[in-house]
């Protein structure tokens, strides 16, 4: 019952806490997204390392980048379900404002109804109660925008990708068409991912000083 009072509580948030709120939620969707393709970045750089690992004759060693791969895909899709999801949160939050403001409007009508009731006619009065349980159907409604999160496949068996892209490196080969691989010397290179750590730290950075010009914002307004 207590975790419930914390989920859906009686009480709306204040305006201002409200939008700041919202702010807060998305600069951290924001961030999920930066980082989802920082981590796609990275998931292509295993896959390519896996080809240049096939191309050295070390299949084991392909298979270690293709394991990383597939656990990159997977952070990618967490991150884009759990972006999603706050997506929905936003928007339902929003049409529940408009939806809130309606259901005061009906009041206010429906109050008004009352006084003027020995002049409406039986039509109209039937008319206007229709319309007030149709405005509590859409706000009950609204919450199926707050539906489950989709389940995510953790299996981490790649060896059908590994034979696939076995596959793709012959069909390249034979239609020759060649795979784009730096190379030093007369033994392939594996390509780095270092350089995505530092853009990583230079997106973080940002963030947080956006954050910080943010709150001195509010702090002058208040």
């Amino acid at each position: 019952m207590g975790m419930k009072k914390k989920l859906f509580p009686r009480k709306g948030m204040k305006g201002k806490e409200k939008d700041m709120t919202i702010t807060q939620v998305k600069r951290f969707t924001r961030q999920l997204g930066l980082r989802a393709k920082n981590h796609q970045k990275r998931a292509e750089i295993a896959r390519q390392n896996a080809k240049i690992a096939l191309q050295r004759g070390e299949k084991d060693r392909a298979k270690n980048y293709l394991i990383q791969y597939k656990s990159y895909q997977i952070k990618v899709d967490r991150s884009n379900n759990i972006r999603a999801k706050f997506d929905r949160q936003i928007e339902a939050l929003e049409e529940g404002e408009s939806i809130a403001l309606s259901g005061k409007f009906m009041t206010q009508i429906r109050d008004e109804l009352k006084i003027i009731a020995t002049r409406a006619s039986p039509e109209k009065i039937a008319e206007v109660a229709e319309d007030t349980d149709l405005y509590v159907s859409e706000i009950e409604e609204a919450g199926d925008i707050l539906a489950g999160d989709p389940e995510i496949d953790l299996g981490l068996d790649v060896t059908d990708m590994l034979n696939q892209l076995e596959t793709e490196m012959l069909l390249d080969a034979s239609g020759g068409v060649g795979v784009n691989i730096p190379t030093g010397g007369d033994v392939l290179e594996y390509i780095s991912d270092i350089d995505l750590d530092l853009e990583a730290e230079g997106t973080a950075s940002k963030a947080k000083l956006e954050e910080e010009i943010e709150k001195l914002r509010k702090e002058l307004e208040e």
